[in-house]
């Protein structure tokens, strides 16, 4: 019998169909080391195969590739590289087979490696889950940021030192330095998350990981010459007027009023904990508010007293919206909602709408009310550890932190009363001696 001439495309191209499959084999000249051979199905479908023998004289088959999508001269890389595995003893087959099931495990954890989207939204999860209320405008920001920059499926591990520069450079561009440090804080947070989540238990269940080994925002700096503490506040007679015409601006309703004056006779609280309490915190009897500590920005509980102005407002808003779970309920429709209250930026757009009405009113923001209240409280002689307990401050020294559970109602009563007289212009300098 003839020997059968190599394999040449013309001769690949040229084999044709017949009712069964059949094998056309390669010339090499070389025994012992298996040969390339080409399968043709009934189809006519052709396919490049390895043949070789095992240690018990049976053929053995490996599947190499699709003619005519996979080349000659790659088959034929390959066939030499079956080869080499056989004169060392090594069974192709099942090399071939570890090797396909190791490249199956590294394409199944690349794939379970979780995207940017999966590590802002796991951040700001955990951030829900921590009680903290800025969870979506966190996740926002960092969406309306981020993504212009960085796809939401990246994977996180890809994310470099260079594409955050590029992130906050945007916002620095476009003169919102101060923002650049919100941002950049957010993504130093998120990438902390992500470097601790694939060794915490409790994320074991989720099937994603991050495979993060570094931060890629510590390397970037803050820009420190934007932060700047605040400054601005309302001086008494502002203040005052403030109180007094509040809601004669056009779109500041009376709810919104009486959150002002709320805010400011307790002392400058945060607003977002007095809007977003329930009537049950309320003690009528011993004429107190207690902010829970799921709504302290601490995390702690926070005992206000209510003076003769403050019960009143609660009295007058309980005639208002007693029939709500919260004191300030949300406006639909012109009916108060039963379990929703008015949303956190409410009050900074009535102060919008305020400065609009009054051009010649000195500038202020939202959270200068708390600063003006804490400056004047000062004024009036209230030491600042009374002030910063009636604002609800942490303490970070170990007494307060682990022992210290007095809750000072008394010394922050005397304190607001003595506020209190100040708002409504009567004298009290004669008591103030007794709160240093």
């Amino acid at each position: 019998m003839s020997k059968k001439p190599k394999f040449t495309m013309t001769r690949i191209q040229g084999l044709k169909p017949r009712p069964s499959a059949y094998y056309e084999w390669d010339s090499t000249g070389q025994r012992g080391l298996g040969r390339l051979g080409i399968k043709i199905q009934s189809s006519g479908q052709k396919v490049f195969v390895f043949r070789f023998f095992d240690a018990d004289g049976k053929a053995q088959f490996i599947t190499i590739g699709k003619f005519p999508e996979m080349s000659l001269s790659h088959a034929r890389e390959q066939a030499c590289e079956y080869g080499a595995l056989l004169k060392q003893g090594i069974n192709p087959k099942v090399e071939a087979k570890r090797l396909q099931v190791a490249e199956e495990t590294l394409e199944r954890a690349e794939a379970l490696k979780g995207s940017v989207r999966q590590l802002f939204e796991g951040y700001t999860n955990s951030m829900k889950a921590e009680g903290k209320r800025t969870f979506d405008a966190v996740l926002s920001s960092l969406e309306k940021e981020a993504y212009p920059i960085v796809s939401p499926d990246m994977k996180a591990k890809e994310v470099t030192a260079d594409h955050i520069k590029r992130i906050l450079s945007n916002l620095i561009i476009r003169g919102a330095a101060v923002q650049s440090n919100r941002v950049r804080s957010y993504l130093m947070a998120a990438f902390n998350y992500g470097l601790k989540h694939d060794n915490d238990p409790a994320h074991m269940e989720q099937g994603v990981l991050f495979a993060l080994t570094a931060n890629p925002v510590s390397v970037i700096p803050k820009q420190t010459h934007a932060e700047k503490p605040g400054q601005n506040w309302l001086k008494l007679p502002y203040l005052r007027e403030l109180m007094t015409t509040f809601s004669d601006a056009h779109k500041v309703g009376t709810l919104i009023h009486q959150l002002l004056k709320l805010v400011v006779y307790c002392g400058g609280q945060r607003p977002y904990e007095l809007l977003a309490n329930r009537w049950e915190s309320v003690d009528w009897v011993e004429r107190t508010l207690l902010v829970p500590a799921d709504l302290s920005k601490n995390k702690r509980e926070h005992l206000i007293p209510l003076t003769d102005t403050s019960f009143s407002l609660l009295r007058e808003l309980y005639h208002q919206t007693g029939i709500c779970t919260h004191i300030f309920p949300k406006l639909l429709r012109r009916q108060y909602s039963p379990n929703e209250h008015i949303l956190s930026s409410s009050l900074s757009r009535a102060i919008s709408y305020y400065r609009k009405h009054n051009p010649d009113f000195p500038y202020f923001v939202a959270r200068d009310i708390r600063r003006t209240c804490k400056t004047l409280m000062g004024e009036a002689g209230l030491s600042k550890e009374i002030r910063d307990r009636i604002q609800n401050h942490a303490f970070q020294d170990v007494s307060a932190k682990h022992y210290d559970r007095y809750d000072y109602l008394n010394e922050k009563r005397h304190a607001l009363e003595l506020w209190e007289a100040r708002l409504n212009q009567e004298d009290a300098v004669s008591n103030v001696v007794n709160l240093r």
